[in-house]
């Protein structure tokens, strides 16, 4: 065992057992990265997006819990490695930050979610719909505050380059509803 070539030999048991460590001890990341995101106020808003961002998540099914493409379900950022071939699914996760411009409180904003593709095409297929996804979020502004908004929406495919997040519609403590204008959505971006 002690000759000229014993350590050569110990040299490549060493790469060897290290490189099959590696392998053994490591798990297939879920996707998680963060997309473009660009927040649009229409004039006269009472509630505008001050700060927004996007990431995209790849999320999998585990053993008692099975995603489904345009279901929100819990899942895990982890693949099962005793469970290996559990779906997986995307989902879209976001964060707005909304100051309320206007003169009484807020309690629900409607936010309109626009994807687009690296050439700047509109994706409306977020959960298989034709039109862009409108997430209601019951949250209280008081007039002149600002408030974190997270969300989140199953998607069909992670394609997504960019996302636009827009504020199309507020509901007001009052009852008063404000409704942005009927215009086409993407031509403003």
């Amino acid at each position: 065992m002690n000759g000229p070539g014993a350590w050569i030999r110990g040299l490549v048991w060493g790469v060897v057992a290290s490189l099959m460590g590696a392998t053994l001890s490591s798990t297939l990341p879920a996707l998680d990265r963060q997309i473009t995101c660009r927040g649009h106020n229409y004039a006269h808003a009472p509630v505008i997006i001050t700060h927004s961002s996007v990431t995209l998540a790849e999320v999998y099914s585990t053993p008692t819990e099975t995603v489904i493409p345009g279901r929100t379900t819990q899942g895990s950022q982890v693949r099962d490695a005793n469970h290996p071939d559990l779906p997986s699914a995307y989902v879209l996760r976001g964060e707005a930050i909304c100051r309320n411009h206007s003169s009484q409180a807020v309690e629900a904003v409607g936010l309109t979610i626009v994807t687009f593709d690296a050439f700047h095409q509109p994706l409306h297929s977020l959960a298989g719909l034709d039109v862009p996804v409108i997430k209601q979020v019951v949250v209280r502004i008081p007039k002149g505050a600002e408030t974190r908004i997270e969300w989140e929406q199953p998607i069909a495919s992670n394609e997504i380059y960019e996302v636009a997040v827009v504020v199309t519609r507020v509901r007001f403590a009052d009852g008063g509803v404000w409704l942005a204008p009927s215009e086409e959505l993407i031509d403003v971006f």
